[in-house]
């Protein structure tokens, strides 16, 4: 079963949070450290770093090495990912066969570690917003569009925001301590999205995030923290399992105003009939 791992600033104390930023910005040196060792460096106590590792969701500060250890071989450059892929498929079936497989196996793996929760938490977040940013650039652009169009369709107050750079940032100075924003993004993480992440926590709005890595400066900013498997049999990344949880988000709003959502769909439904064939 995949760990749940909490690793966002509300389940963190400052000294936690020191820890964290650490692991995070050196993890291949820490996957060799020994608990005595990151102590030392951080200048705290060995019991410090073990418990801080038991608190995030390992059973102790190996368990914690050995899921960076795999997270640091899992990424590879594209390149890098085309080699490795290069025999994989014999036939038009194994394609079909491996690919389904794969991401059949990612959402069984989603479905053991989803924690009810947090989806129940999120979903509050969304409704008692005043207006809900969705962020996804690149690779993410697509799963970003789907969910912020059906949230619109149900009556969610809801901005898309897929540039980077200046204009993305300009976007969110209008944040608001009342907004939530639901950022998706995969590694290899953008400068401009870690920079979006700081910004969103200072203006005080609710950060979900929605990604296949955890130790990250954006998890460590986030309040809520979705991981969801991505790689499969293919060089491109499956997102099966991140549509799959919007699918979860969306009909929990559904079900939670359907008799709201059913009434405007009615009452607007004469003005939309002219827009489709007879």
């Amino acid at each position: 079963m995949e760990k749940i791992i909490n690793l966002s600033t509300k389940n963190l104390t400052k000294g936690e949070k020191k820890i964290a930023e650490y692991i995070i910005s050196n993890p291949k040196e820490v996957s060799d450290m020994s608990a005595l060792d990151l102590g030392k460096v951080l200048n705290t106590s060995d019991a410090s770093i073990v418990r801080f590792s038991k608190n995030i969701g390992f059973k102790g500060f190996s368990d914690l090495k050995t899921y960076l250890k795999i997270q640091i071989n899992s990424f590879k450059k594209p390149q890098n990912k085309i080699l490795e892929k290069w025999n994989n498929f014999q036939s038009e079936n194994d394609i079909v066969d491996k690919i389904v497989k794969s991401d059949l196996k990612n959402i069984e793996s989603f479905l053991s570690q989803i924690d009810v929760k947090k989806v129940e938490e999120t979903v509050k977040n969304i409704l008692s917003s005043k207006k809900v940013f969705v962020i996804g650039m690149g690779c993410s652009r697509g799963v970003a569009q789907f969910i912020s169009w059906h949230m619109k369709r149900i009556g969610v107050d809801v901005e898309l925001l897929q540039e980077s750079g200046i204009g993305l940032l300009e976007s969110l100075v209008h944040l608001k301590k009342e907004d939530t924003v639901l950022f998706f993004t995969f590694p290899r993480y953008l400068t401009d999205e870690v920079q979006a992440s700081k910004l969103i926590k200072k203006r005080g709005a609710k950060l979900i995030l929605i990604t296949s890595e955890l130790f990250s400066d954006i998890s460590v900013n986030s309040d809520i923290v979705f991981k969801v498997p991505v790689d499969n049999d293919s060089f491109f990344n499956s997102y099966i399992v991140p549509m799959e949880l919007c699918n979860i988000i969306l009909t929990s709003i559904y079900e939670k105003n359907k008799d709201r959502i059913y009434k405007e769909l009615e009452e607007i439904s004469s003005f939309k009939d002219y827009l489709y064939l007879k």
